[in-house]
């Protein structure tokens, strides 16, 4: 349905390298995609066509030998408006917040220094929070498939500018399924690193125990090349980790798999079914599956938005909100993040100890039974008219099957898994243990469904 300049990053690079494919035509054809879609509030800001083509110029002129070195050679990419990007006002989705970063962030740079052009800073949900992609107020981006329907969030400028054709990847972040959701709704790849793997520098943060930067993409070849060159311990973070992850494949990897139950997909039938489907291609493909029990990662994801954990989010922003009590918010964002200091640092400290006795549960019954979990990226998908009647509802029911792994610190990657008779893309999510993010987009990409 939606085009990209190339069908992958492989094939993009090889191509670039080698002349066939000018780095300004690359970007010629950024820009007719920009203005194809200039009423669809993806962008809040973007690269201006000059300075586009300087870029394009300036990669066109190396010679092909340093060309080979660059492994994102004349890859257009944008970043969520949380990321900084030098001589570029950051938002964070709130006008009255905007800053002009002296320089970029750690993850721009390296993507930058290996040959990636960056196209412009995408709207989200207001401070990365909901996942909805209907709290900002630069507007709502629009899902390509269907404009009934929430874009996901909170990186939802991110996912649509993947699925939209306009760049090859897309940075976001992912708190409690913001780089995940907006994949499964747009029919595209979104990972969330095992915690610490990509440096936060220059990323507004929204609860810093919780938070990575993630990636969007066309396939998981695509999301690995780009960790590839993104990831590296940055000394200038403190929840950066210098992480070896782990290479080998699991020859006859067990999955673990949820009980099929309406109640798990909200009644969404179609949601239900297509998950039904995913599990059978699973198993289609010589894999065994276990049905777990899923209570102990359940109890977890309900931290995020029904417990202490969102006064994390007020220890980062509360003070800014009570200092500028008339800028342009988002009322659902303003409301949460306040009313999370009504939790004591009592409530902290239980809520630490439970998250640890659960996550030696996990690795007792869970862990010590399956190599990887195979879920759904999300219960059901909303409509738009659903989140208006009630936004709080609409953003914390889809996180069911995502809040959990920022908790544990461990990857997990949305991919395609077909479509619904409504037309609707979904996506189905696979979990690895911490350091075991090779593995799990080697699986990711044997896993792809096409159309």
């Amino acid at each position: 349905m939606h085009s990209t300049i190339e069908h992958s990053i492989r094939s993009l690079v090889q191509k670039a390298i080698t002349g066939e494919l000018h780095p300004l035509t690359i970007v010629d054809e950024v820009i007719h995609r920009l203005e194809r879609q200039r009423n669809n509030p993806i962008f809040i800001s973007t690269t201006s066509a000059e300075a586009l083509r300087r870029r394009a110029e300036e990669l066109e002129a190396l010679s092909p030998a340093q060309r080979a070195l660059l492994p994102l050679y004349a890859v257009p990419f944008a970043v969520k408006d949380n990321i900084d990007v030098a001589g570029i006002p950051t938002t964070a989705g709130c006008p009255e917040y905007a800053y002009v970063p002296e320089k970029n962030a750690f993850v721009v740079d390296r993507l930058l220094a290996a040959g990636g052009i960056l196209v412009g800073k995408c709207n989200l949900d207001q401070f990365a929070t909901g996942l909805t992609g209907m709290r900002s107020v630069y507007g709502s981006p629009v899902n390509p498939y269907s404009p009934d329907h929430v874009s996901g969030g909170s990186s939802s400028g991110s996912a649509v500018a993947v699925s939209c054709g306009i760049v090859q990847f897309s940075l976001g972040t992912d708190t409690a399924g913001s780089g995940r959701i907006p994949a499964g709704f747009n029919n595209i790849v979104g990972y969330r690193p095992s915690s610490g793997l990509l440096s936060a520098s220059g990323v507004v943060p929204c609860a810093k125990s919780l938070d990575t930067v993630s990636v969007f993409g066309n396939c998981a070849d695509d999301v690995r090349r780009v960790l590839s060159v993104a990831a590296g311990f940055d000394p200038l973070d403190a929840y950066s980790v210098d992480m070896a992850m782990r290479a080998q494949s699991v020859a006859d990897p067990v999955f673990g798999v949820i009980e099929v139950r309406e109640e798990h997909f909200l009644g969404d039938e179609q949601a239900q079914a297509a998950y039904v489907r995913g599990v059978e291609r699973l198993k289609a493909l010589g894999h065994r599956v276990e049905v777990i029990d899923f209570k102990p990662l359940k109890e977890l994801s309900d931290m995020t938005y029904f417990g202490p954990s969102m006064a994390e989010r007020t220890a980062v922003l509360g003070d800014f909100i009570s200092s500028h009590p008339d800028a342009q918010y988002t009322p659902v964002v303003r409301n949460a993040l306040m009313k999370a200091s009504e939790f004591s640092a009592v409530d902290a400290f239980k809520m630490i100890h439970r998250v640890k006795e659960l996550e030696r549960q996990i690795d007792l019954e869970v862990w010590s039974r399956v190599d990887l979990l195979c879920i759904p990226t999300a219960p059901t998908i909303h409509t738009r008219e659903t989140v208006m009647r009630d936004p709080a509802y609409g953003s914390t029911s889809l996180g069911a099957y995502t809040n959990f792994a920022p908790f544990l610190g461990i990857p997990a990657v949305s991919v395609p898994n077909g479509f619904r008779p409504d037309g609707l893309p979904t996506g189905i999510m696979f979990v690895a243990r911490r350091a075991d993010d090779t593995r799990l987009l080697q699986f990711a990409e044997s896993f792809a469904v096409q159309g």
